[in-house]
């Protein structure tokens, strides 16, 4: 059988002098040298270098040549290229049959996906396409796709530092990728095969994948098996969040309390108030102050505290406000607000302090103001208790750190439910 037959045709590459076939003669345009890596343009009997490089392009799992079976038809690799992405790096293999045409083996971190170009085009939807009636939700935002090294022969006219603007939409089983360049869009349905198929087909050895990619992968919705890293994720925050509050316990230190009572009165606020003496014994501690009222509703009180050190005379000032409101409306009986309140004051310095507290007390809708017709008269009032302690712990600072730890693994959760149920 000729060459011609064949479909193939054999020339020198004018760079190197390496001896070049091409498998897809009459279909292709480029070809990227095997031994030196230039791209040579064989349109036209006439070879002509396009651009000239003085080594091969990077290493390839599978070679040019190899052929292997998928989906009941043979295939030959007959061009490979290298691209990447604002965070990836990924392979692409352009497979040919003589009577089937072009198909793309994509490898990623050892996983592959089966690439099927798409002569009918999706239909757009806001932010997700349908196609032959599937939807498919758009998996990342668009980004660049840049191509690096290639060897081997390719049906247009491609150069390394080519770019496109690449979107990539998922479903259920399977994946469209959409590549925009030059005014020209090519979408192509990806289907990820499982793990061994490709390996089995060219008779390749697989590369080893690390776990950390494999999580990422599965979370991208790319990955065919189900690693177990979800549950070891979990398992590291829980662990991270009970040592945090543990270290929170033992870095409070001792605990030393005092209480007392204060009177809030309307229309104007009572100072400097002493509830008593708190001991800060380590070099600092969080101290709490909590105010807590009875049988009252519709009022609230603003509460000023001073802890002034014995020592020095300095104050550390904090504020606090009880309130608490009730009533009714079209949907029914309503409340609000806590009659009981808690000031955290945060790193206060080793030392002796005692503390005062200014207080007032308001109504609402209306503010009461005292009787000035009776100068002998009591003011209306508010007996209010004030709680006072060392070895507080910052809670929120606990929550917030907990909240931190459980994004990932939420997101993880959320996107395979996703990807199950798309």
């Amino acid at each position: 059988m000729t060459e011609a037959q064949k479909g193939t045709r054999t020339l020198s590459c004018p760079a190197c002098g390496g001896t070049l076939e091409v498998r897809a003669a009459g279909w292709s345009v480029n070809l990227a040298c095997r031994y030196c890596g230039s791209i040579l343009d064989v349109s036209r009997p006439e070879v002509q270098i396009i651009e000239r490089h003085k080594r091969a392009a990077g290493q390839f799992s599978l070679p040019l040549g190899a052929r292997g079976s998928l989906f009941d038809t043979e295939w030959e690799v007959i061009g490979a290229m290298i691209r990447r992405g604002p965070t990836d790096r990924w392979r692409e293999y352009l497979l040919f049959n003589p009577y089937v045409g072009y198909r793309w083996l994509v490898e990623w971190e050892g996983e592959w996906q089966f690439g099927t170009p798409l002569l009918d085009r999706p239909e757009a939807k806001g932010d997700s396409v349908v196609w032959r009636s599937q939807r498919f939700r758009q998996e990342d935002d668009e980004s660049e796709a840049v191509t690096g090294s290639l060897v081997g022969e390719f049906y247009w006219r491609v150069a390394q530092g080519d770019s496109a603007r690449a979107r990539s939409y998922v479903a259920r089983d399977f994946m469209l990728s959409c590549e925009e360049a030059g005014g020209e869009i090519n979408w192509t349905q990806l289907v990820a095969l499982s793990e061994g198929h490709v390996e089995t087909a060219f008779g390749i050895v697989p590369p080893r994948m690390s776990r950390e990619r494999q999580s990422a992968l599965y979370a991208r919705g790319g990955n065919t098996r189900k690693p177990d890293d979800l549950g070891r994720i979990c398992l590291l925050v829980l662990a991270s969040a009970i040592l945090a509050l543990l270290a929170m316990i033992v870095i409070a230190g001792p605990v030393e309390r005092v209480s007392g009572t204060v009177t809030a009165p309307f229309g104007s606020a009572r100072e400097g108030q002493k509830i008593g003496a708190i001991t800060v014994r380590r070099a600092w501690q969080f101290v709490t102050v909590t105010a807590s009222g009875e049988n009252f509703d519709n009022r609230w009180i603003e509460l000023d505290y001073r802890l002034v050190d014995r020592t020095t005379g300095q104050s550390i000032d904090g504020y606090g406000l009880s309130e608490h409101y009730s009533g009714s409306d079209s949907d029914g009986a309503w409340t609000e607000g806590s009659r009981s309140a808690s000031t955290l004051f945060g790193q206060v310095p080793r030392g002796t302090y005692d503390l005062y507290v200014d207080a007032a007390a308001h109504s609402w809708p209306v503010d009461t103001v005292p009787d000035g017709s009776n100068p002998w008269s009591t003011p209306e009032a508010i007996e209010i208790r004030i709680d006072a302690r060392t070895g507080s712990l910052p809670w929120g600072n606990w929550w917030t750190l907990v909240i931190l730890l459980s994004i990932y693994p939420c997101v993880l959760v959320w996107r395979r439910f996703r990807n199950q149920n798309s």
